[in-house]
């Protein structure tokens, strides 16, 4: 049984984030931007519908948490070199 909520949970969030995407590159291709682009990104930071997500605040953020949590726990080592993201 919990399986099958699980399942449809998860079917949710995809049908919920496919029609988000869509209503999102439909209302910018059709109004001000023609290039409307979902996710872009470059040597500075990631887009997703305009929203900017900069890789300082990301490694500021992991500085931040990694000052939180206990240094015997076990964490992911995440280290940003220009574009890629190695885990």
């Amino acid at each position: 049984m919990k399986k099958k909520i699980a399942a449809i949970m998860c079917c949710a969030a995809i049908v919920l984030g496919v029609g988000m995407s869509v209503a999102y590159y439909n209302t910018k291709s059709f109004g001000f931007d023609e290039n409307a682009k979902l996710v872009e990104y470059d040597d500075k930071k990631i887009s997703f519908m305009d929203f900017d997500i900069y890789y300082k605040d990301i490694s500021d953020f992991i500085d931040r948490v990694s000052t939180i949590i206990p240094q015997n726990s076990h964490t992911i080592v995440i280290r940003i070199h220009h574009n890629a993201v190695v885990i």
